[in-house]
């Protein structure tokens, strides 16, 4: 009898394992898989020995925190349910095939070790393509939602998928020891299906429902970006229509004071009102000159929005953008990459205005294929380490601060193909952010 519970341990730990593995790969390294593996062949054996059914949703739970830690993604905890629900149906529609065509009831298959290896194969076959199938499909449609969920929205969904699991093991456990005709079978596994069917098709609504709610949110945020943009716009242009209308004043003061031969006053009145005003349009031109090689539009809007603000509070601002930026050249969502950029352009402005001489640099090109970020600027230096910095609720700003950089943080750990770096190079606080084209891992 131990050996037949450790053979249906072993076995369905295996199956497990397979299907963590087609539906994490390539995310998790092979030597993970036999943590998996002992880990659910032990615990299985714990359930079938003690004969104790709710111990499934635990030994699920277990196994996906732990998938969630090896893979850094929290969306993979939806896989080892998944797993789970898809093997027990299929395994239950293997089990309707012996029974009807070999006679082979649910006790023989408990109880017999030739006939349960042959099970477990049979459904191995079936429902590995499947899986593979439900994987491609969740790449395709659903991962980019995932990976924007709340976490109350993922546990709520992996709660869901552990009863599902749970539910299915209590309904097709009644039959495990009685004899059962081939019509009471068939609706067993009918109604397995069935809920089965039930639970994917509210799961679908809700991810459906999340997702189109995320491309409205989107869409609106895209709005907000356009007609910040057109702000910007406006102000530029009546900034050059100012300049434009003060022009001919400003020539009628220097005729005066050379036609009264005041050179002194000249002098004075030149540097002190003239030069200024050239050396603001100056810098203001430079930086538009600058953003005119940025073809995105959500970028460009960031951009002027933030480094125009920065000019007009008199800090010294370098733009250097040697390349042009194309659409679609940066692999990254817009939304997330508008919200890093103000992040940390909002952090270096209020950096930089604590000091004497506030200074912001930014740069922006392509390197090997890959867009490259550069922010610098001159802070104060308060005594916090770079990681202090990233930290939540750390902040030298007061209360309602301290979030900024942890929320981008959470962001760039989204994508496996950005590469960032926070440093303290030659006085300046540098961010730098590299992305890269085509996706790749960085761990």
């Amino acid at each position: 009898m131990q050996l037949l519970y450790w053979t249906a341990s072993a076995m369905i730990a295996l199956l497990i394992t397979c299907d963590i593995f087609i539906l994490t790969h390539p995310l998790l390294s092979l030597k993970k898989y036999p943590v998996f593996f002992f880990s659910l062949s032990i615990l299985f054996y714990c359930m079938i020995y003690l004969n104790f059914y709710p111990l499934l949703p635990v030994i699920l739970a277990v196994n996906s925190v732990l998938l969630a830690k090896f893979t850094g993604k929290l969306y993979t905890v939806f896989y080892v349910p998944i797993g789970y629900i898809l093997s027990c149906v299929f395994g239950n529609m293997v089990g309707l095939l012996l029974n009807l065509f070999g006679n082979i009831s649910v006790k023989d298959i408990n109880s017999d070790l030739t006939v349960m290896l042959l099970y477990h194969i049979c459904t191995m076959t079936v429902s590995f393509p499947v899986l593979y199938l439900i994987r491609r499909l969740l790449q395709k449609y659903f991962i980019a939602t995932f990976e924007k969920m709340s976490r109350k929205l993922v546990a709520l969904l992996a709660l869901t998928l552990l009863l599902c699991s749970f539910m299915l093991l209590t309904m097709a456990s009644f039959f495990d020891n009685i004899e059962i005709t081939h019509r009471e079978y068939v609706l067993m596994v009918s109604s397995l299906v069935l809920y089965f069917l039930f639970t994917v098709s509210m799961i679908f609504i809700v991810l459906h429902t999340t997702r189109k709610s995320y491309e409205a949110r989107k869409k609106v945020e895209y709005l907000e970006s356009l007609n910040e943009y057109t702000r910007n716009l406006e102000i530029v242009y009546d900034n050059l229509r100012a300049f434009k209308h003060d022009y001919i004043n400003i020539m009628a003061s220097l005729a005066a004071y050379i036609d009264e031969k005041k050179y002194e006053e000249l002098e004075k009145f030149f540097y002190d009102s003239i030069l200024p005003m050239q050396k603001n349009l100056t810098q203001k031109n430079g930086a538009l000159n600058n953003l005119l090689r940025v073809k995105i539009l959500e970028l460009k809007s960031i951009l002027y929005t933030k480094l125009l603000l920065a000019v007009n509070q008199d800090i010294q601002v370098t733009i250097d953008i040697p390349d042009e930026i194309e659409p679609d050249s940066i692999a990254m969502d817009p939304v997330d990459l508008t919200r890093m950029l103000g992040i940390y352009l909002d952090n270096a402005m209020e950096a930089c205005l604590e000091t004497a001489r506030p200074v912001l640099n930014f740069h922006l090109g392509r390197m090997n294929g890959d867009t490259v970020f550069i922010i610098s600027n001159t802070f104060v230096d308060k005594g916090l380490s770079v990681a202090q910095m990233q930290k939540k609720g750390v902040t030298t700003k007061g209360n309602g601060h301290g979030i900024g950089l942890s929320n981008v943080s959470e962001i760039l750990n989204r994508y496996d193909h950005i590469y960032h770096e926070t440093s303290v190079r030659d006085g300046l606080f540098v961010q730098q952010v590299q992305i890269s084209q085509v996706k790749k891992r960085q761990k």
